[in-house]
């Protein structure tokens, strides 16, 4: 007979004591995640062409904000801003869901309501989605090395070369940085989930 789980009771991975360690560590996870951002938007705006020669300057209206911003901001990194956004915070969202419902106690119990499959298979689907996005783009940049036509770098970079020469390699480093994407997620998440509760102690 399966032990039956107090849902009231606390993680255990929320320990009581003092909120300034658990702050420090959502600091740091967060850094790291911020670190993560950049590299996922570097990764994009290196990747995508599309609309490269347009300014957001230039645009009506809005286009003053984007002025005060950075003048040689184009619609190609508003782009790659977004989806590297996306890429942070679907993870980060998801790992929220777990933590804050209590699925990890019983996500048998939890999958048993028809409604929760549902949630679950979008959940995946998204996740599914990050992580394709994610491990492609960052292997474009790496076959860009080795790439002719309009496609090939004008810069070149030694790690990419190499890992263009290795292409097992390669397809191996982007599948870690999609999972490593998705584990600071779950490190932020249970930060945050971390100082909540010790502040709630408090």
């Amino acid at each position: 007979m399966p032990p039956k789980f107090n849902r009231n009771s606390q993680p255990p991975f929320l320990p009581s004591g003092s909120p300034i360690p658990a702050a420090i560590g959502l600091f740091a996870a967060l850094t790291i995640e911020a670190m993560m951002l950049l590299l996922l938007y570097g990764t994009y705006t290196e990747t995508m062409g599309m609309m490269s020669d347009v300014y957001l300057c230039d645009l009506p209206g809005a286009g003053g904000v984007f002025c005060m911003i950075d003048e040689e901001m184009t619609v190609s990194h508003l782009l790659a801003f977004l989806l590297a956004v996306f890429s942070i915070l679907v993870p980060m969202a998801l790992w929220s869901e777990v933590l804050s419902r209590e699925i990890y106690l019983d996500p048998k119990s939890w999958l048993s309501n028809p409604t929760n499959k549902i949630y679950a298979i979008i959940a995946l689907a998204l996740y599914a989605l990050v992580f394709t996005l994610e491990t492609v783009n960052l292997y474009t940049l790496i076959a860009q090395e080795v790439a002719e036509g309009p496609f090939k770098t004008h810069d070149a970079n030694p790690l990419m070369a190499f890992l263009a020469q290795n292409q097992g390699l390669g397809v191996f480093v982007a599948g870690t940085v999609a999972i490593v994407n998705t584990v600071l997620g779950l490190l932020a998440v249970r930060a945050a989930h971390t100082l909540k509760a010790k502040l709630a102690g408090v």
